[in-house]
């Protein structure tokens, strides 16, 4: 082969590799990274929950084991629809607490993990989870005991694991949830939820709850009746960590370093080239 082909090889190899990495940046792995549209995925948490009890006005402590499933159903005008099912037994009686349970269907941006009006079983706001790419800012979370979206405020950045993760704090008083059922009696939400969320992949590792509904019978006579107080078990805490360590991994390379690699290799052999083509013209 003469300079001048080889000069003609070398440029076009690097040039394609260079197009190539962009594509893959900004066009196919934006793809790749988005909710995958056969979504399931399990969550436990285990805790107490206290209970009034009607007949003694007392609370009454209930240790719970609870599951969060989630399990993708289809995708509607690009809008990944989630059926969510929450599941409460007792700790140690093992019987399913059906009071405690929950069904829903959600509507959620694949990409930036916010819910969607209009697609799901009724209209949420906020983010369904914390997206990818974090910051040191507020997140708006939907909570449905609230049923509204709170603020999770960035508290620090630190250790957990092993892994480098990001911590958060909802902490919220006196939520209206307009009157106790079959009362005229008003109720409010008070909750404190910390997080910690691996800031690469968004992938929440940690997360421990303190919610409590309260009733106000008279002006200054306010009585808490219902206090739940859970945490992600330690087996789903490792499966977290271990499932953010590998997307984190992941991404980077996709993005950072194997984005940066190619690019290089392809700035190398286009200059490659340009010597090539140099030397053939002296």
């Amino acid at each position: 082969m003469s300079l001048r082909g080889m000069f003609k090889s070398w440029t076009i190899a690097g040039l394609v590799l260079v197009v190539l990495a962009l594509i893959w940046q900004f066009a196919i792995f934006p793809m790749v990274s988005k909710l995958p549209s056969d979504l399931t995925e399990e969550t436990n948490f285990e805790g107490t929950y206290e209970v009034m009890n009607p007949t003694t006005q007392m609370l009454e402590e209930i240790p719970v084991k609870v599951t969060r499933y989630y399990e993708a159903t289809g995708i509607e005008d690009g809008v990944l629809i989630l059926q969510q099912t929450v599941t409460t037994t007792h700790a140690l009686a093992g019987v399913e607490l059906p009071q405690f349970g929950l069904e829903e269907t959600l509507g959620v941006d694949r990409s930036t993990r916010e819910y969607v009006s209009g697609y799901g079983d009724m209209d949420r706001s906020g983010q369904f989870s914390f997206p990818s790419d974090l910051k040191h800012e507020s997140y708006q979370l939907w909570n449905p005991t609230a049923m509204t979206d709170l603020e999770a405020k960035f508290v620090a950045e630190e250790e957990f694991h092993d892994l480098t993760v990001y911590d958060f704090q909802v902490n919220e008083e006196d939520i209206d949830l307009g009157n106790y059922p079959g009362t005229s009696f008003p109720q409010t939400l008070d909750t404190t939820i910390n997080m910690k969320a691996e800031p690469v992949s968004g992938t929440t590792v940690f997360s421990q709850s303190v919610t409590t509904i309260k009733v106000t019978y008279a002006p200054g006579m306010t009585v808490p009746v219902y206090i739940s107080d859970i945490h992600f078990t330690d087996d789903t805490i490792d499966e977290l960590v271990d499932t953010a360590s590998n997307a984190r991994t992941m991404i980077v390379w996709a993005t950072v370093y194997g984005f940066w690699i190619v690019i290089g290799l392809g700035v190398a052999l286009i200059l490659v080239g340009v010597v090539v083509s140099i030397r053939a013209r002296e």
